[in-house]
């Protein structure tokens, strides 16, 4: 059956009290070391819903929050080395604890003089740091890193000279690195000691698996349509996501056997996605941006089914992308983007409560009904029917024409539908 996209735009007079505001469930946070080149950032991880960890792209630094990023402060791990870090991608720091983490950088000052990778690992909360070699061949640099357990972790280290990447593992915690194989590839999700997916852009776009560690792979998937792949991860053995360039976004429900082209996010080719982040199989978000316009978060708790959109209070000066998203629960959640700048949720990025009511009962045309009660406090009902399986878009406006939420953005089968909506954010 054809899908049609169907748009649905209320008016809000307001609340009996207070003011009703456009709404975000993501708050800008505070860098300690300011904005653009010197302040940038790469990858977060939290290690409980308040205490979270953010890598420095210049130097042996980090940041460090206990308060849920209400501070941030500069942690620095070794003073004397010069090293630095991708940004983006934000890939280069794994904690498996609150008190075991791990960080990759490169020695060098810059991408042109980059000789070699090290790793620095801490094992009681940052409090102290030790420091571990990988590689010190010019040309060196060091990418991603990932830990599965106290022992078990990886790192890709590409040579600049050659542009070939290497896999290196460890079985005990860092002390000790060694090549496992020269392959194609520089990012790569684990789930277990042997399980574990890449993406590379080597020719078209591919998936590869390797079910012993690391030692080989096969390829899974092969993408020759345009946009590059940027980001994977994987849930568990069997859910899987890939995000790209191009509006892209894959799934596998099955381990990589069948990857899926998601095609009901509303993206066009002109979004590019570099950060993606599942806390299961059905609750995940994916940061995604194009010029000209602030990045947003997709969100949806349903495994892709349907996807929300959550505007983000990061600035679109260069197009601004999102370098990295974490999530610690399905509430409370960070991510990173350009310029170094950071927010924070602990609504899950949704700034308001919705609750609907689905009816079989089929309409002979699509309708809207006005909301009520309206002016409300603290919620309104909102009713729609639609005949066909349509693609659903539902926003909120007030009533000077101004956008104040988001309440569905995907595809719903014909029938009735009651929502009840309640802001999370009144002022």
């Amino acid at each position: 059956m054809k899908k049609l996209r169907f748009i649905l735009a209320m008016l809000i007079v307001g609340l009996t009290s207070n003011s009703l505001k456009a709404q975000s469930g993501w708050t800008l946070q505070t860098n300690p070391l300011g904005t653009g080149d010197p302040a940038m950032l790469g990858k977060v991880q939290f290690v409980s819903p308040t205490e979270g960890w953010i890598s420095v792209s210049k130097g042996a630094r980090l940041l460090h929050t206990t308060n849920a990023g209400a501070n941030w402060s500069v942690v620095t791990m070794f003073p004397n080395d010069t090293v630095w870090s991708f940004s983006d991608p934000g890939i280069n720091l794994s904690f498996i604890n609150s008190t075991t983490g791990w960080v990759l950088k490169t020695f060098g000052s810059v991408f042109s003089n980059s000789f070699g990778a090290v790793v620095y690992k801490t094992t009681n909360g940052g409090n102290n740091w030790e420091r571990n070699v990988i590689s010190q061949n010019a040309g060196d640099m060091g990418f991603a890193i990932q830990f599965i357990d106290a022992n078990n972790g990886w790192a890709t280290v590409i040579n600049l000279n050659t542009m070939i990447p290497s896999l290196y593992k460890t079985t005990n915690g860092g002390n000790n690195w060694g090549p496992i194989s020269t392959v194609s590839f520089a990012k790569f999700c684990f789930v277990d000691v042997n399980n574990g997916w890449a993406i590379t852009r080597v020719l078209d776009n591919m998936i590869l698996r390797t079910t012993n560690g690391g030692a080989n792979w096969t390829t899974q998937f092969i993408d020759p349509t345009q946009g590059d792949f940027n980001a994977i991860q994987f849930t568990d053995l069997n859910n899987g996501w890939v995000v790209g360039a191009g509006g892209k976004i894959l799934k596998t429900p099955n381990g990589g056997t069948n990857w899926n082209y998601v095609t009901n996010t509303g993206l066009t080719t002109s979004y590019n996605s570099k950060a993606v982040f599942f806390i299961d199989a059905n609750i995940g978000w994916i940061g995604t941006d194009r010029d000209a316009e602030a990045p947003k978060v997709l969100y949806t708790n349903n495994g892709g089914i349907s996807w929300t959109v959550q505007n983000t209070p990061i600035s679109e000066m260069r197009g601004d992308d999102i370098f990295s998203i974490f999530f610690y629960d399905a509430k409370n959640g960070c991510l990173v983007a350009d310029d170094g700048q950071i927010a924070y949720t602990t609504k899950g990025g949704n700034p308001t409560s919705v609750r609907e009511d689905y009816s079989s009962l089929i309409p002979n045309d699509f309708q809207l009904n006005q909301n009520y009660p309206n002016p409300f406090n603290p919620s309104t009902i909102i009713e729609y029917a639609i005949p066909q399986t349509s693609f659903v878009l539902l926003k909120v406006y007030d009533l000077l024409g101004q956008e104040v939420a988001t309440l569905f953005y995907g595809t719903k089968p014909a029938g009735t539908y009651r929502l009840e909506w309640t802001p999370l954010d009144i002022n």
